[in-house]
């Protein structure tokens, strides 16, 4: 089974793509599941007809922390640093309260410093997403998965979409058989999968013309002008150089291969 283990909604901030183009988009990409962890907010997209992780993507002290498997909101009444951020001991502790699981998203995009004691506390990391690609740092994936093999940890892997075209371009996959989504404990053996590190990882890249599109459009809805301007003369340096306009094939990549 095939999960992309991390994409967004419309309810998220940088995104437009409702629950319906979403699941129409993983469909077609052959996809048993998705993550929609949208940002700073828990929506329920629960559906009979296609299995959701509910999740929620947190701007944290330490960065963007992904937490899956959610039951109940767990923003609520927590406290935020000047800058709006979650902390991240917060965060850990509400999701863990209720038995959700918390990733360690795109830990080098940007890269931050966080205490060692953050690793305690984390059931794993994003070892690749399909954005990270074209970020300033580009062995920023490597890096993660480097990470996550140091600190021994469970691993996911999403495109990060915010967009139906990006769906599926990156995804975990591990052995449960199809027709198991409907037994009533399947969310119990998928968390187990995933943390016991049953599975592989398609990492296929995002083509950088669809990351700059979703950017220019998130910039003129916040009436960030001047990024606005700098990104039009970027998208259309991007338009005219048409091998930018093409997705880089993907690999599949076992993290933890047995000697």
């Amino acid at each position: 089974m095939k999960f992309d283990l991390h994409v967004h909604t419309k309810f998220s901030y940088d995104s437009r793509m409702t629950t319906d183009e979403l699941v129409e988009a993983a469909r077609n990409a052959g996809l048993s599941g998705v993550a929609i962890a949208d940002h700073n907010t828990f929506t329920e997209h629960k559906r009979d007809d296609f299995f959701i992780i509910p999740a929620c993507e947190f701007s944290t002290d330490v960065g963007h922390l992904v937490v899956y498997f959610i039951k109940n909101p767990i923003n609520e009444n927590l406290s935020r640093d000047e800058y709006g951020r979650f902390y991240w001991r917060d965060i850990c502790k509400a999701a863990h309260d209720q038995g959700a699981l918390v990733f360690y998203a795109h830990p080098f995009s940007p890269k931050k410093d966080p205490p060692d004691s953050l690793y305690d506390h984390l059931d794993g990391i994003e070892v690749f997403n399909s954005r990270v690609v074209h970020s300033r740092i580009r062995n920023a994936n490597d890096k993660a998965l480097a990470l996550c093999k140091e600190k021994n940890l469970a691993f996911s892997a999403g495109s990060d979409a915010h967009s139906p075209v990006e769906v599926g371009t990156s995804f975990f996959e591990c052995d449960l058989p199809e027709d198991s989504v409907s037994e009533p404990d399947f969310e119990e053996k998928l968390k187990s999968a995933i943390l016991g590190k049953q599975g592989r990882v398609f990492a296929g890249a995002t083509s950088p013309f669809v990351v700059l599109r979703c950017k220019l459009a998130t910039y003129r809805r916040e009436r960030l002008y001047w990024r606005y301007f700098k990104m039009q003369i970027k998208y259309a340096i991007a338009f005219f150089t048409s091998s930018f306009n093409k997705k880089q094939e993907g690999k599949y990549i076992d993290v933890y291969v047995e000697e």
